[in-house]
């Protein structure tokens, strides 16, 4: 009798060591990046990487054909790819070969439709001409994120100022020529994607 026991407790010993042994050795199947999975219906082996290093019109036409889903997977994986700059005031004053500038207009920037932004704006005078400044700037990374200056926040009719230079840090733009009082609403902006990123509005000098 005690010898059977004995040998019961001896195999459910051996049974129970087993199966940790096995549970430990398992390892769950790799679940499919969905975004690469995405990617690769619309162009075969296309990444993100791949993607943002296409054209701008190769881009746009991709996602004209994209499922709003791999649209949203695409500008959820870009906040993860941050940028960063750092110009500081010495280089307005070589571009515009004048030491004396002037700040104007300052203001704070704000994120819309549930992206980030912040640090501020302002536009900075130096010999003959003008720039717009950004400082502690930060806002959501993107993809074809361009600065615009217009008179009501309608992209339509602004003016395109180029891609921002970085997500984070401080830069300048040359905007000598436009009229800063009637083009006075900032918009961070992706025409690709028509996404609205951020928007500040210079007051008027007094």
């Amino acid at each position: 009798m005690l010898k059977t026991i004995t040998i019961s407790i001896m195999i459910g010993t051996f049974l129970i060591g087993t199966y940790y042994v096995l549970a430990a050795s398992y390892l769950p199947p790799v679940k499919e990046d969905k975004l690469v999975s995405a990617l690769d219906k619309m162009k075969t082996d296309l990444t993100y990487e791949k993607f943002v290093s296409m054209s701008k019109d190769e881009r746009t036409s991709l996602v004209d054909q994209m499922p709003s889903g791999t649209v949203r997977m695409l500008l959820t994986e870009a906040q993860n790819h941050p940028s960063y700059v750092s110009e500081n005031t010495d280089e307005i004053k070589l571009k515009s070969g004048s030491n004396d500038i002037r700040f104007t207009k300052l203001t704070q920037l704000t994120g819309v439709k549930g992206y980030d932004a912040g640090g501020t704006a302002s536009i900075v005078y130096a010999g003959d001409m003008v720039f717009l400044r950004l400082e502690d700037f930060s806002v959501t990374s993107g993809i074809d994120q361009h600065l615009y200056l217009t008179k009501d926040g309608t992209i339509a009719s602004g003016i395109d100022l180029g891609p921002i230079k970085a997500s984070i840090g401080n830069q300048n733009y040359d905007v000598t020529g436009i009229d800063v009082d009637a083009y006075n609403v900032l918009i961070i902006y992706s025409d690709t994607f028509d996404t609205y990123y951020a928007y500040t509005k210079f007051l008027k000098a007094e």
